[in-house]
């Protein structure tokens, strides 16, 4: 149990007990006696909120449509990005460099940079967008210490204590703007701009590496240059019929995938991987703090993100479910509900968690364990889990699905290269992760210091 003691004078014009947690009035404390603090409301020339408007999405043309399912671990990512045709209005919708994007759904708070690459996208009414100043007086207003400072533990506390809601919790624009930020030398703000754009430059190499090795796949595959868009009108033979009646189980572009594959040698995942499943603890078991519970929205191909988002469960619980559901360093989860389909390969130094029921646990046999991971997020194997999946409210696939997943097997020396290029992109983004966090401890020590 917390408590805290306040004087009514303090009282804001909240009266929810959160809201005066000890570490908040702590935070507020050491805010209020700390040299040039503003607030965001006083550094920006406005918070916009993008509006909903009638929308039909697209794979391909368009504009661009970030959604909060693009932002991963505080960065924007365009790999399922949808395309949107708008003749209206789109003002409050589009974002420019130098803006910082705030979510308001998912996990509510999460800071983004926009920089030049994202020019004149549209966002989604579940973003606020900040339009900074660049000067404040004397004082250089840089977005890139701005985004870190709300990413660090100074600013990700404020803007959790300004949530509001019950049931939904989001930040509204009020609260956004009460959020203090201290303002330290331009030579300082600019030292955190070097460490960010390294951080952006480590990524972007990383998805280079990832994307070389998808081509490489693809090439030996034959899916390169077929032709894979979602048909509105097609036919299927009654021969070909299965136990499904569902129609896009039989879209022309699954069959041209199983077509290519059958000309390849495969192997069931099954014949080689061994299985064991997650487990479901339920909501009481969570705690605030303790061994991360890794559900599905916690992890995909290419990071595993412990976060705001993360449930915890007491070490004791850990312990009597380690031995069964807890992945070991070199296996690979797989998510069989919700997003399915989705394979990442643990880390020795990354692997104190247990996995929900909604996560396999797959232990390669005679395969190397990134290129199966890498295969599993494939085209050619997820058209597989979708397909497999889909004609029901919330996507599944059962165990004796997952095991009859056909994979291919290429040459010893074709695996290890996507094996090394899949390792490397894998190092890369791990490094730009441990530099961003080092970034953020660079603020709150300068902060803390001054």
């Amino acid at each position: 149990m917390q408590t805290s003691t306040i004087k009514f004078s303090q009282i804001e014009d909240r009266i929810d007990a959160e809201y005066y947690k000890p570490e908040y009035l702590k935070l507020e404390k050491f805010l209020n006696i700390s040299k040039n603090v503003f607030t965001v409301g006083e550094i920006i020339k406005s918070i916009q909120h993008p509006r909903e408007f009638k929308r039909e999405y697209s794979t391909v043309g368009g504009i661009p449509y970030l959604r909060v399912s693009n932002v991963k671990d505080g960065y924007i990512d365009l790999s399922d990005i949808e395309y949107i045709y708008s003749g209206n209005s789109i003002g409050l919708n589009k974002i420019n460099s130098g803006n910082i994007l705030i979510t308001r759904s998912g996990t509510v708070g999460i800071p983004v940079l926009v920089t030049s690459e994202f020019d004149n996208l549209l966002i989604s009414a579940d973003f606020l967008k900040l339009v900074l100043n660049e000067k404040l007086g004397n004082l250089i207003i840089n977005p890139y210490f701005i985004y870190i400072f709300l990413s660090s533990k100074l600013g990700a506390s404020q803007a959790q204590r300004k949530l509001i809601g019950a049931l939904q919790k989001h930040i509204n624009t009020e609260g956004l703007s009460s959020i203090k930020i201290p303002i330290p030398s331009q030579s300082f703000q600019q030292k955190i701009e070097k460490m960010v754009k390294e951080t952006q430059e480590k990524r972007k190499l990383a998805d280079e590496k990832y994307k070389e090795a998808e081509e490489i796949l693809n090439k030996e595959l034959g899916l390169g240059d077929l032709d894979l868009s979602t048909q509105k009108t097609f036919e299927t033979k009654f021969s070909e019929a299965e136990d499904r009646f569902d129609p896009e189980y039989y879209q022309s572009k699954y069959k041209k995938i199983i077509s290519k594959l059958k000309s390849q040698k495969l192997a069931l995942l099954g014949e080689i991987v061994k299985i064991r499943k997650g487990v479901e603890v339920g909501h009481e078991a969570y705690a605030n703090e303790g061994r991360p519970f890794i559900r599905v929205q916690d992890f995909d191909e290419k990071e595993l993100a412990v976060g705001g988002s993360t449930n915890y469960i007491r070490p004791y619980l850990y312990e009597e479910l380690k031995k069964n559901h807890k992945p070991n360093a070199g296996e690979i989860i797989f998510s069989k509900d919700g997003t399915v389909g989705r394979a990442f390969v643990i880390r020795e130094d990354s692997n104190e968690f247990i996995v929900s029921g909604g996560i396999l646990i797959l232990t390669p046999r005679d395969i190397d364990n990134y290129y199966l991971s890498f295969v599993l997020n494939s085209l050619a194997v997820k058209s597989q889990t979708i397909r497999e999946s889909i004609g029901a409210i919330i996507q599944h696939l059962s165990i004796d699905d997952v095991k009859k997943l056909q994979i291919p097997i290429l040459s010893q020396s074709l695996q290890q290269k996507i094996s090394f290029l899949i390792q490397h992109s894998f190092k890369l983004r791990q490094e730009a992760k441990e530099l961003i966090n080092r970034a953020k401890r660079e603020v709150e020590k300068i902060i803390e210091r001054e």
